[in-house]
């Protein structure tokens, strides 16, 4: 990029210094298709010097000063014909004659995947683009009229002359950062993305998964970990999908050019963090990595409604939850369908019946005189009372609930099998159960017209997956 003289006219009756293409209101990457017409604010001082170093200027009042290779100031009430000047200009900075204005120079240094799109963020607003694409080297307005402009800082701070820098292009691996300009001169910042191997997925594709919802507020959540209930700031209702499409649509939502939605009182391309100016944030992807089919999530972002539970969480304190191990049960067969499938652990060959005492019941919740073992329970499933079957939506310490049909009258013993289901389909699923240890199982799969199978096995850390052998029963009939 060099500086070219033919673009620019003096006006000595107005004292002032104009691009002959400024002022059309149209960004300069549309008036020039390319940054040849740019040039370094250096060679604009060295123009105009020599400019009125002639013998011809001697008698006009000289228009500017530098001060070092990168500040420069306006003299004698000389000043830009237009406001878009500026944007012809890099390299350093410039101060009005009165000193009420000042334009510093910003520059990027670093890789991002060709094409990226920088925009700038300036008191909470973007800054149209008049850039081309890839690093960039502008001038920026940071005082006006003698009112510094203010954008907070990544401390939470008003900060006169700062400004952020966003890479965000859907399918990268994003980047941002913040400069304190106000100084004037040359200022650098590093910007670096990367393609993003986990989001992959067409953005028109992306969009229509608005199932996914995003709820800011102060939580108290319990993983089942063992930590009990603990503060979050985000819940990201997960629409019972997979983690890798919930990570893919938390990109799309904080991608270059979400202005509509609103997250945490930001625009989606604003979104940095759960609590900005007090949490660490994660450049590359605000609400927190993928790595393989695992979200790493952002500190304060809490999952819910997932398909699995594929994530490590950070509550609100900056401590790592992680999930237990959930596993399933797992029963299949091409002739499952219409079968009993039974799963419960074992002694000997026989279910244990007696694995709890009902101490109280409600009409919607049997009360046991124990906790329930969270290693033996699905999350939620049934509960039997001798041969009379409950379904329950959950349990917490000794108390089921959402029991159906009403237990009223209910006393003595119980137990929960792993899955007890007549089978609609070739293929029948337990609840998510915590693995925190191995236990001996009764596998039981029974229907008129097939032989019996009952097989003892374990429920491990993969869980159980079995495929009963159904063999036709020709007594039968």
């Amino acid at each position: 990029m060099a500086f070219n003289s033919s673009d620019w006219t003096i006006d000595y009756a107005l004292k002032t210094v104009t691009n002959n293409d400024s002022g059309t209101g149209a960004n300069l990457a549309s008036v020039t298709g390319d940054k040849t017409y740019v040039g370094p604010i250096l060679e604009f001082f060295q123009w105009l010097a020599t400019e009125f170093a002639s013998s011809a200027q001697m008698d006009d009042a000289y228009p500017i000063q530098s001060d070092t290779p990168t500040v420069y100031k306006w003299l004698n009430g000389w000043g830009f014909g237009h406001a878009d000047d500026t944007k012809y200009l890099n390299g350093g900075s410039i101060v009005s004659s009165d000193g009420l204005d000042l334009w510093s120079n910003l520059y990027t240094l670093g890789s991002q995947v060709a094409g990226t799109q920088l925009y700038l963020i300036q008191n909470d607003a973007e800054v149209s683009p008049w850039w081309e694409t890839d690093n960039i080297d502008i001038l920026i307005k940071v005082l006006s009229g003698g009112t510094a402009i203010q954008s907070v800082d990544t401390s939470g701070t008003l900060t006169d002359g700062g400004v952020w820098i966003y890479a965000r292009e859907f399918g990268d691996e994003y980047d941002h950062g913040f400069a304190n300009i106000f100084a004037g001169g040359r200022n650098p910042l590093g910007i670096n993305t990367a393609g993003d191997g986990g989001n992959n997925t067409a953005s028109g594709t992306v969009s229509g998964w608005n199932d996914i919802s995003v709820t800011f507020g102060t939580i108290s959540r319990d993983l089942n970990n063992g930590n009990g209930a603990v503060n979050y700031d985000c819940e990201v209702d997960c629409a019972s999908r997979p983690m890798t499409e919930v990570y893919e649509y938390l990109k799309y939502i904080t991608r270059y050019g979400e202005t509509t939605l609103q997250l945490n009182g930001d625009d989606g391309q604003e979104y940095r963090s759960a609590n900005e100016g007090n949490y660490l944030e994660v450049k590359k992807a605000p609400f927190g990595t993928l790595a393989g089919a695992t979200v790493y999530g952002a500190r304060g972002i809490w999952f819910t409604n997932y398909a699995a539970a594929d994530f490590v969480l950070i509550d609100a304190s900056g401590t790592t939850q992680s999930p237990p191990n959930y596993q399933k049960v797992n029963a299949n067969h091409p002739s499952l369908s219409g079968t009993n499938v039974f799963v419960a652990e074992s002694s000997g060959g026989l279910a244990i019946k007696n694995q709890y005492t009902i101490d109280s019941v409600t009409s919607n919740s049997i009360t046991m005189t124990t906790s329930i073992n969270a290693n033996k329970a699905p999350q939620s499933g049934v509960v039997k009372v001798g041969d009379t079957k409950y379904e329950y939506t959950s349990f917490s310490g000794a108390v089921i609930s959402g029991v159906t049909p009403d237990p009223t009258g209910e006393t003595g013993s119980a137990y929960i099998p792993l899955l007890d289901v007549t089978a609609d389909a070739t293929t029948e699923l337990s609840d998510n159960i915590i693995y925190s240890g191995d236990i001996t199982v009764i596998t039981s799969v029974r229907k008129y017209g097939f032989k019996p199978y009952d097989v003892e096995t374990t429920f491990g850390s993969a869980g159980l997956n079995f495929s009963p052998i159904l063999s036709v029963d020709p007594q039968a009939t």
